[in-house]
C-alpha cells in the first residue's frame, strides 16, 4: 500500500499551481517589495519574438479606430472597412450611443468654477468666493431675480414665519413693488426718517393692502416692534382710494378706520404716533383725515366734543367706546377696517366680552356694501386669541415674528433676594447709579410708589416721577411727558405700564416687587432690550413670595438667556429650595 502524500506537498503543489512561492520546506515564501526599475522590467510584455514584432508593427488583430484632425474616415483594421458610427462632438473617445441618452448633457454643476479663479480673489474675498457657488445674496438682486430660496433666506434673515396658505411674500424695502403710494413713502422715509421696514411691517403691508382681497391678518410680535406703523400705513392707503368726506358725512356714518387698545396711555401713543403721519399727509393731499381718541378719565361731554366733527380714524378702549356707542355719540356704518392692538392684554383685563360685543355691533351696523379687514396683533397667543379669530376673522393670513423662531430680546436678567423695602432701596440706590436714563421700577402696590419716590427723592439728586391708577388722566400723562423729555429719570409705575407703552431706549428695569403672575414678569422687562439693543431686567424676591411663582422664576430665568448672563442668587435659591430636590434625586 502506497504512503500517503505528505501534506506539505499537497500544500506546495496548491501553492504551485496558484502561483505562490515556497522554500524547500513547503512554506509560502514572504512578498518582496520591488524597486521601480524592477517593477518596469517585470512589466515588459512576454512572449516570443514574433509575438513582440506584431505587437510593434501595431498589425495585432484586434480593432483600433482610428482618426485624424477632421477625418470621419475610421478603418477596422481586421476588415478594411469604414466604421460607420457617429462621432461625437469631436470627443476623444467615441461612443456608441445617442446624444438624447447622456442625462449630464445639460448639467452645470455648482463647483464648475476653477480654483485657480477663485484663488485669484485673494483671501479677504470670502463674500466673492461664496457668490460664486451659492449666488448673489437676496438684498443683491432685483424683484425680478428673486427665487424661492430667497424669499426663505429673506424670512429667515428677519425671523418670520407665516401660515394661512397664498401668502404674500415680505417686503424687502419701503418702495417694494409700489405697494406705497409715492406721497406716503415720501412722509415715511424722508419726513419720519424710517429708512427701512421692521420685521412685523415687512409682512403686514403687502398681504393686507391687496386690492383685491383685503385680507384679514393676525400678527405675533412683541411690544416695540413697529406694528402701529404696520396698521396705519395701510389704513391711510385705503382711505387714499375713497374721495374725502365733508364733517357731515363723517358724523352721519361714523368712522372709517377702528383701533382698540386695552389701556388709554396706549391709545393715546397710537393717536400721537397716528397724528404724526396724518397731518403730514393730510396736508399734501388736501384730504382731512382726523384722528380721534376715546379713553377712560375723560367725560362723555369731552368725548361728545372731541367727535362733534366727526373722524376717520377712531383709537379707543373697548369700555368707553361700548359707553360712547351706547349713549348713542357715534355710529359705526362704514367701519372698513378694525384692529385689536395688544388683544392677549385685552384678555388679561377682562375685555374679552366687551372685545366679542364690539366685532358684533360693528358687523350688525355696517352697510351692505362695506368689506371689513381685520387686523390683530398680540404679543402671545392663547386659547381666547384663537377663537376670537376663528370667530370673527375670514381666512386669515398668520405670521409670527421672531418669538417662536428662536430670536428673543437682548435682555440680561438678574434676581437678588433682600428681605424687606428697606434693604431693597439700599440695594438699588447703588444700582441705579450705574445705568444710563430712563429707568422704570416696578410696584405692585400704590402706597410703595410713593414711599419709593419720597425716598429718592431725600436720598439721591435723580428725579422720579409716579405713574398708576390712583392719579388722575392729566397727572398720568404729565408723568409720561416728563420721563420721555428725560426731565425725570426715573418711573415709578404699577402694571399699567407694563404693556403697549413705547419709551425708546429704557436701559435698566427692576421689580422692585415681583409681579404675582409670570406673564406680567415678561411683559415688565420687555420695556428694555427692545428694537435689537442690550438691557438689563433686576428682580427682588423677598422671604414672602409664592413659592410656586419663585420656581416658575428660576425656569424662565434658566431657559431665556440670550446673552448668557443671566443670575439667579444662591439666596434666593437657598430660601426656597430651589435645586435641593433634583441632588436630592441624584443622590437616592
Amino acid at each position: 500500500m502506497a504512503r500517503p502524500i505528505d501534506v506539505s506537498q499537497l500544500i506546495a503543489g496548491m501553492n504551485k499551481k496558484n502561483g505562490l512561492h515556497t522554500d524547500t520546506s513547503g512554506r509560502i515564501k514572504k512578498p518582496k517589495f520591488l524597486s521601480k526599475q524592477e517593477r518596469l522590467l517585470q512589466g515588459e510584455p512576454k512572449g516570443n519574438d514574433e509575438d513582440l514584432k506584431l505587437r510593434s508593427n501595431g498589425t495585432a488583430k484586434m480593432k483600433v479606430k482610428q482618426q485624424g484632425n477632421g477625418d470621419d474616415n475610421r478603418l477596422d483594421e481586421e476588415t478594411g472597412k469604414k466604421d460607420n458610427l457617429p462621432r461625437q462632438n469631436g470627443s476623444k473617445f467615441q461612443f456608441s450611443w445617442d446624444e438624447s441618452e447622456d442625462t449630464l448633457a445639460d448639467y452645470n454643476p455648482i463647483v464648475s468654477t476653477k480654483v485657480s479663479s477663485l484663488l485669484q480673489m485673494g483671501q479677504n474675498s470670502k463674500i466673492a468666493s461664496e457668490s460664486s457657488y451659492m449666488g448673489k445674496h437676496w438684498t443683491e438682486k432685483s424683484l425680478s431675480k428673486m427665487t424661492e430660496r430667497d424669499w426663505r433666506i429673506l424670512k429667515e434673515d428677519f425671523a418670520i414665519v407665516t401660515k394661512g396658505g397664498a401668502v404674500e411674500n415680505p417686503m424687502r424695502n419701503w418702495e417694494d413693488r409700489n405697494i406705497i403710494p409715492e406721497d406716503l413713502l415720501r412722509i415715511v422715509t424722508q419726513k419720519l426718517q424710517f429708512h427701512s421696514p421692521t420685521p412685523i411691517q415687512r409682512i403686514t403691508i403687502p398681504n393686507v393692502c391687496n386690492t383685491k382681497k383685503y385680507r384679514d391678518f393676525l400678527g405675533v410680535a412683541s411690544t416695540g416692534s413697529g406694528k402701529t406703523l404696520a396698521f396705519i400705513i395701510p389704513i391711510l392707503i385705503r382711505l387714499s382710494r375713497s374721495p374725502p368726506r365733508p364733517p357731515s358725512l363723517k358724523i352721519m356714518d361714523g368712522p372709517k378706520a377702528l383701533i382698540l387698545a386695552p389701556t388709554r396711555e396706549l391709545v393715546q401713543q397710537i393717536h400721537a404716533e397716528s397724528e404724526k403721519v396724518t397731518k403730514i399727509w393730510s396736508r399734501e393731499n388736501d384730504y382731512d383725515c382726523r384722528v380721534v381718541s376715546i379713553v377712560g378719565g375723560h367725560s362723555l361731554e369731552e368725548i361728545s366734543f372731541s367727535l362733534s366733527e366727526g373722524c376717520d380714524i377712531l383709537v379707543a378702549t373697548p369700555g368707553r367706546l361700548i359707553d360712547s356707542l351706547e349713549n348713542h355719540l357715534l355710529v359705526m356704518k362704514q367701519v372698513e377696517t378694525l384692529v385689536l392692538d395688544e388683544a392677549d392684554k385685552m384678555i388679561d383685563l377682562g375685555f374679552e366680552d366687551q372685545v366679542t360685543n364690539i366685532l358684533t355691533k360693528v358687523d350688525i351696523n355696517a352697510d351692505s356694501a362695506i368689506h371689513r379687514q381685520t387686523m390683530m396683533f398680540t404679543a402671545t397667543m392663547t386659547a381666547v386669541i384663537e377663537k376670537i379669530a376663528a370667530g370673527y376673522m375670514k381666512k386669515p393670513v398668520y405670521a409670527t415674528i421672531g418669538l417662536d423662531t428662536g430670536s428673543e430680546p437682548l435682555i440680561q436678567q438678574i434676581v437678588e433676594y433682600a428681605d424687606s423695602d428697606e434693604d431693597k432701596f439700599r440695594k438699588l440706590k447703588s444700582i441705579v447709579t450705574k445705568y444710563e436714563p430712563p429707568i422704570i421700577i416696578f410696584i405692585n402696590y400704590k402706597q410703595t410708589a410713593d414711599w419709593l419716590a419720597e425716598t429718592f427723592q431725600k436720598e439721591t439728586n435723580m428725579k422720579v416721577t409716579i405713574l398708576h391708577g390712583s392719579k388722575s388722566q392729566e397727572q398720568r400723562e404729565h408723568s409720561l411727558q416728563l420721563f420721555r423729555r428725560g426731565e425725570a429719570q426715573i418711573m415709578v409705575a404699577t402694571n399699567v405700564a407694563a404693556r403697549g407703552l413705547d419709551i425708546p431706549n429704557v436701559s435698566l428695569v427692576v421689580n422692585f416687587q415681583i409681579p404675582k403672575k409670570i406673564d406680567d414678569y415678561v411683559h415688565r422687562i420687555g420695556r428694555t432690550g427692545r428694537a435689537a439693543k442690550e438691557g438689563t431686567a433686576i428682580s427682588f424676591v423677598s422671604s414672602t413670595e409664592d413659592e410656586t411663582l419663585v420656581r416658575e422664576l428660576q425656569k424662565y430665568v434658566k431657559k431665556h438667556d440670550p446673552l448668557n448672563n443671566n443670575i439667579f442668587s444662591d439666596g434666593v435659591k437657598t430660601k426656597y429650595n430651589i435645586g435641593k430636590e433634583q441632588k436630592d434625586e441624584i443622590i437616592y
